[in-house]
């Protein structure tokens, strides 16, 4: 009876890790050659960087600016939406700051 059991289990570990992907997270370097600098003559540069960009869960997006030039703040979908701080989950003003999705 045991050994049945553990041929069982066995079965059932081998058929769940076949049907898992595995996943490698990507980092993206936020503005690419530009950096993550405000731009000063085209307002579209962060649009355009990220048209052809398909973030997932796990992904880091990578901002790479010089400590206190600049802050990153992760905010609640509902402050993305308003583009307001008020909902804020956390501020890095120390560079480069790297947040998983």
């Amino acid at each position: 009876m045991g050994r049945k059991s553990s041929m069982t289990m066995a079965t059932i570990f081998v058929v769940l890790a076949s049907t898992l992907t595995t996943y490698a997270s990507t980092t993206y370097t936020v503005g690419d050659f530009s950096g993550s600098q405000v731009p000063t003559n085209n307002s579209n540069l962060y649009d355009n960087w990220a048209d052809n960009k398909t973030f997932v869960v796990g992904d880091n997006p990578l901002f790479n600016f010089i400590t206190r030039e600049h802050d990153v703040a992760e905010v609640t979908e509902p402050g993305y939406n308003a583009c307001t701080t008020t909902d804020t989950i956390s501020t890095d003003n120390k560079g480069p700051v790297k947040i998983t999705l």
